[in-house]
């Protein structure tokens, strides 16, 4: 699904670099996959993916990146799981319990 996002997004019009769109598909599959507590996601979970990625890149008081056990700081106190906030009903879906 990741290397299908980036695909995607340039097809929908997205004009920013590779390394960027292909960070954003990374990052919207892995949030993904932590929320959903799953190793793999289903093709329903697709369209949810690329407009996650949208999301990610369309924030614009993005106040840092970081690599190493990727984290991503929002100004003004948001928080990167706020963005998951219009998909949990298409997520819950798919999710697994994690105990």
């Amino acid at each position: 699904m990741k290397e299908r996002i980036p695909e995607e997004l340039r097809r929908l019009g997205r004009e920013e670099e590779e390394n960027l769109l292909a960070f954003a598909a990374e990052r919207s599959v892995s949030m993904m996959q932590a929320y959903c507590s799953r190793e793999d996601l289903p093709k329903e979970l697709w369209s949810v993916g690329v407009a996650l990625a949208q999301q990610l890149l369309d924030a614009t008081d993005v106040k840092s990146i970081q690599e190493g056990d990727v984290s991503v700081a929002f100004a003004e106190g948001r928080k990167e799981t706020e963005l998951l906030n219009g998909f949990r009903t298409e997520l819950d879906r798919f999710r697994r319990a994690d105990w």
